[in-house]
């Protein structure tokens, strides 16, 4: 069996650990595994990529192990690597991260039945058996030929594909690619923003997570520099809540895929939004939280509320917290579990505010931020309505009222594009994939995949079967999938699915 693993981030890893832990226990099954990606060196993902020491995961330690038995096997590794990090409730670099992944998945990038290929691919075609091009849905079996950046299709023709392609491209909201003095996509930083001028007024677009590793990086890379405060420009208020750190406290999560299964039973294949809703109101009066309160208090991401979150431990606050990362490996399932009128309704009345929860920051940098922000080096403005470059150099940021601020760099941090349309204009891969009818559009935003196997729909070709994506690409159906854990786990997932198929179908 011929299988290609194209992208060799965190999902890579997963499947490719999953494949070669198939042929070590079938050694008689005919595997070979050939890996596409141009990183040097290979297998941390561009996430993890090295950079400042000053970017760092937002989960704790303790919770970011990759080997599902062994749950201490990042602390195991720190131990022995980074003993100053050694600690559950550490926020590591995410470069140091980088390296765990390596460094435990090189004996299965050595193994004999592993071929790497540093190159990029930008195109899939589908084929038959013996690599005539087909053109539509056909009562066959499909086999995939690749094309790699020069423009060359690889004889092989592939079984299988992974598809494990990172996150989508940076969104260019307001059209300002190109121009100078804007920087789009600011990672590795110590790259991309190492050579601002610290005179000039710089500006970020954003203050979610990368809001915030660009802002920290320039102000500990420029320190003392810097002429003028650095401003934040956002939509709307600018962060979601602070982590509050490890609870070794019970916390009671009826959520868990034996709930799951046992809602679906009860209403033909659905999980009602009001059992979810009654569910989740049942945990938080076990855990004696007021969800109101927390809710009214800490609900905005306004300056003063991260103020009280940063002064003053709120046991409910916490409680909220941990919940929903205990929760999040389960979003999918719920999420995917509920019909397209809940699923509506969740995302219109619930979503925004249980994202705001669960997407959290770590506590040092709002700190950083908070003391920037007192020092005078730090600004905010909330209510962009638009961004026009400037004929002379700069930009000019205009809000809801008709005020306008000037800046002469301009840093993006406003998200990823979810659309795959104004994607194609940033990767030829995606285009490609767009042009071919292979991807299609899921109604939010991202690729149309089967749920859980992780199988693209083609408008084209129907479902294919043995072509899998993993990532971001998929976050509108991987609901939650915005963690490294959650993504070795998947890229696991879908390859052991594969796998078991494949053993059926040869008994």
């Amino acid at each position: 069996m011929q299988i290609a693993i194209v992208g060799l981030g965190v999902a890579g890893n997963g499947s490719l650990k999953a494949l070669i832990d198939f042929k070590n226990q079938h050694p008689k099954q005919p595997l070979t595994i050939d890996i596409y990606d141009e990183a040097t060196p290979l297998g941390n993902g561009f996430p993890y990529q090295e950079d400042d020491n000053k970017l760092v995961m937002n989960s704790y330690a303790k919770d970011l192990s990759i080997e599902a038995d062994n749950p201490n096997d990042l602390l195991d590794w720190l131990s022995y690597h980074h003993k100053e990090y050694c600690n559950p409730g550490a926020f590591i670099p995410r470069a140091m991260y980088g390296d765990y992944l390596k460094d435990r998945m090189k004996h299965y990038l050595d193994n004999d039945h592993v071929h790497i290929h540093y190159q990029r691919i930008q195109d899939i075609q589908v084929v038959d058996q013996t690599g005539d091009h087909i053109t539509g849905n056909q009562e066959k079996n499909y086999y995939y030929q690749l094309q790699t950046a020069d423009g060359y299709w690889q004889n092989t023709i592939y079984n299988v594909v992974f598809l494990n392609i990172g996150h989508p491209p940076y969104a260019d909201h307001y059209h300002l690619m190109g121009h100078s003095g804007y920087i789009h996509d600011p990672y590795p930083v110590m790259e991309k923003l190492a050579a601002i001028h610290p005179s000039k007024k710089i500006g970020i677009i954003g203050s979610g997570l990368t809001g915030l590793d660009v802002m920290r990086y320039l102000q500990y890379h420029y320190a003392g520099q810097l002429a003028r405060s650095i401003t934040f420009f956002t939509r709307s208020t600018p962060f979601s809540s602070v982590k509050q750190g490890p609870y070794d406290g019970y916390i009671q999560a009826t959520f868990n895929m034996d709930w799951i299964k046992n809602q679906q039973l009860a209403h033909n294949g659905y999980i009602p939004l009001a059992n979810i809703l009654e569910t989740f109101m049942g945990d938080m009066a076990v855990n004696n939280v007021d969800v109101k309160r927390v809710i009214d208090r800490y609900g905005s991401g306004s300056i003063t509320q991260i103020r009280q979150e940063l002064a003053h431990y709120d046991r409910d606050l916490h409680i909220f917290q941990i919940y929903a990362g205990i929760v999040t490996p389960y979003l999918p399932y719920i999420y995917m579990g509920m019909s397209v009128l809940d699923r509506n309704r969740y995302k219109q009345e619930y979503m925004p505010i249980f994202e705001h929860f669960r997407s959290q920051m770590t506590h040092e940098a709002l700190e950083d931020i908070m003391q920037w922000y007192d020092e005078g080096k730090v600004t905010f403005h909330d209510k962009l309505a638009d961004i026009k470059p400037c004929s002379d150099g700069g930009f000019e940021l205009i809000f809801e009222n008709g005020s306008i601020k000037h800046v002469d760099i301009l840093v993006n941090a406003a998200g990823f594009e979810s659309q795959l349309l104004p994607a194609t204009q940033q990767v030829v891969f995606i285009k490609n994939m767009v042009n071919r009818e292979i991807f299609t559009s899921a109604l939010d935003g991202g690729v149309l995949v089967t749920w859980p196997q992780g199988q693209v729909i083609s408008q084209r070709y129907g479902t294919l079967d043995n072509l899998f994506l993993t990532g971001r690409w998929i976050m509108t159906t991987q609901y939650g999938n915005n963690n490294a854990k959650m993504s070795f786990a998947f890229g696991q997932q879908v390859a052991k699915q594969f796998l078991d198929w494949q053993v059926k179908a040869y008994k």
